[in-house]
């Protein structure tokens, strides 16, 4: 007799992409007036490019959120991955609080006494708990550094990353050509790789390196030089990753189209191919990063000889408030200079 896993039919899979993020999800009843006169301003002055709930929040606590009529959701979602602390927690009200009454924005154009802290503290955290070329739990080599570099959001910070990577593929170049100047006209080392199912962000070039036709049609052309190779493939490396290539951005946990997870040995061979050709390797850790797969970055437990040469991060980062940041190596950090953020 036939088991009844046997019997069951296999799952069919879509023939075609889903639509569902364009209808309205978790419809409540919205005519109750404090709803329905929040939900008459956003139609006639936000732009519609989201699908929402028919609800509108109020307020929250911890996993928990209230909308205006009283009625209590679980949040799944917080904040799509942002809120690691949930919602109202008490010490990072009374942070904001504190200092919004003293000094809230200075741009980084000015010095004052947060920023360094938090980069010492992002870059000491990866020198004693590993990832960017530092090994997990054991001491460093003397010299070896890293620098970070704040934005306001994910996609900035990889739209920073491939910006330096940008700038130090041409100086390698240069370099190459004992010296020379480097020029946009002859320099051809510029050629950026991404992979399959990947998310970089909205903004226009990490758009351009997030290989899904449903967010790069629409906006299309997109930035020249980019190939896309597949996750876990080896041949890929050899045939996509040259010497015009630039920058190499990844994810080591793609997280959009399910849980996509980078083998220890393709990233070797990612790592090794990025050191042949001199290539910018760029771990994408917005989503997987800071602790969310249990180690300080996703890549963090493992071999030196696969991690990467920038990390980019947000998120969780600051539990809502908007910060992002690009970390990379001291050796990278030497191409920029003032005036070419």
């Amino acid at each position: 007799m036939a088991s009844e896993s046997a019997q069951r039919p296999a799952p069919s899979l879509p023939d075609a992409p889903s639509t569902k993020y364009l209808a309205v999800t978790h419809a409540v009843d919205g005519t109750a007036k404090a709803t329905a006169d929040i939900l008459a301003r956003s139609e006639e002055y936000l732009l519609g490019v989201y699908a929402r709930p028919t609800f509108a929040l109020s307020h929250g606590k911890g996993s928990w959120v209230w909308d205006v009529e009283g009625r209590k959701f679980l949040d799944f979602s917080a904040g799509i991955a942002v809120n690691a602390l949930g919602h109202s927690d008490e010490g990072v009200a009374k942070v904001l609080a504190d200092q919004a009454g003293k000094l809230l924005h200075t741009s980084n154009v000015y010095h004052h006494e947060w920023a360094g802290k938090l980069a010492e503290l992002l870059v000491t955290l990866t020198q004693k708990e590993g990832g960017l070329g530092f090994p997990n739990g054991k001491a460093d080599p003397a010299g070896k550094g890293a620098k970070v570099f704040f934005t306001n959001s994910g996609t900035e910070a990889n739209e920073g990353a491939l910006k330096i990577a940008r700038k130090v593929g041409k100086d390698r170049w240069a370099a190459a050509q004992e010296g020379r100047k480097w020029d946009n006209a002859a320099c051809d080392k510029n050629r950026i790789l991404c992979f399959e199912h990947s998310f970089h962000g909205r903004s226009m070039g990490s758009l351009s390196v997030t290989s899904n036709p449903k967010y790069q049609k629409p906006f299309a052309p997109l930035l020249p030089g980019v190939d896309v190779g597949r996750l876990n493939n080896l041949e890929d490396l050899d045939k996509l990753i040259s010497e015009k290539t630039c920058a190499v951005i990844v994810e080591p946990i793609q997280g959009e189209g399910g849980i996509g997870l980078a083998e220890v040995e393709w990233l070797k061979a990612l790592r090794k191919r990025c050191n042949e050709v001199g290539a910018v390797l760029i771990f994408d850790e917005i989503q997987c990063g800071l602790y969310r797969s249990g180690t300080l970055w996703a890549h963090s437990a493992l071999p030196v000889e696969c991690h990467p040469d920038i990390i980019t991060m947000a998120k969780p980062l600051a539990n809502g408030y908007p910060v992002g940041a690009v970390l990379l190596r001291d050796a990278l950090s030497e191409t920029m200079t003032a005036g070419q953020c």
